[in-house]
């Protein structure tokens, strides 16, 4: 008797529980053409993210929904997390961390949004604390061999959110603040001056989120010094 082939996104899912290493890459390439379309029905957020891999749809991010959040393509991605409320009640912490660092500092808001941008380009609010690929970690996917801390440092997301803001932190790289006219630039292209990323153009696409993101926590996000 002949067995069913399972579908490809379960065998797929299966795979991430025991591959995960819980991390993402710094700058993940592009999806490969053809890669598969979200089969969400306009369903939103992570649960229907979680769903749409045959996954349980838990609302939180474990090990096997984080390695997919790295690997699946951004078209993919602004589906699910098309508005802030998408986002899983970890993720959304650790935005509001993000943003209690700028208000600690008494930044503008465009530098918190800017940082907003950046994280969700990065790594969709995940803490990754393992490396996948090269040593990338943390919200910000910050490199220890390129100087931006200790593992330890850099997944701890206020020392994280200090170094990319460029504030008093162990990094030992420019931060959005020793970025000459940060001001005046597109935000997209302070992300990548800071970030020095192989995908200089992806973080732009989520400029309307972080907006909005900032518009929903801020409030909410007491300043951290």
């Amino acid at each position: 008797m002949r067995m069913k082939r399972l579908p490809h996104r379960l065998l797929t899912a299966v795979a991430a529980g025991f591959l995960l290493t819980a991390a993402a890459p710094a700058h993940a390439d592009p999806a490969p053409p053809g890669a598969p379309a979200p089969q969400t029905s306009g369903a939103h957020g992570l649960r229907a993210f979680q769903q749409s891999y045959g996954l349980p749809p838990t609302g939180r991010v474990d090990t096997a929904t984080a390695q997919l959040l790295r690997s699946a393509p951004d078209s993919e991605l602004r589906v699910f997390f098309a508005a802030p409320a998408d986002l899983g009640p970890e993720q959304l912490a650790h935005a509001r961390t993000v943003i209690g660092v700028g208000k600690g500092a008494e930044l503008p808001e465009e530098a918190q949004v800017i940082a907003l941008m950046t994280a969700m380009q990065e790594s969709k609010f995940v803490n990754y604390t393992s490396p996948v690929d090269h040593d990338s970690l943390g919200v910000f996917q910050q490199r220890p061999s390129m100087g931006w801390g200790t593992p330890a440092q850099i997944t701890h997301v206020p020392t994280a959110a200090k170094s990319f803001y460029g504030l008093p932190s162990p990094s030992a790289n420019p931060g959005l603040l020793q970025i000459d006219g940060w001001e005046s630039m597109e935000p997209g292209d302070v992300c990548q001056a800071v970030q020095r990323s192989a995908h200089p153009d992806r973080y732009a696409q989520w400029e309307d989120f972080a907006r909005d993101l900032l518009e929903q926590e801020g409030p909410d996000a007491d300043p951290i010094p």
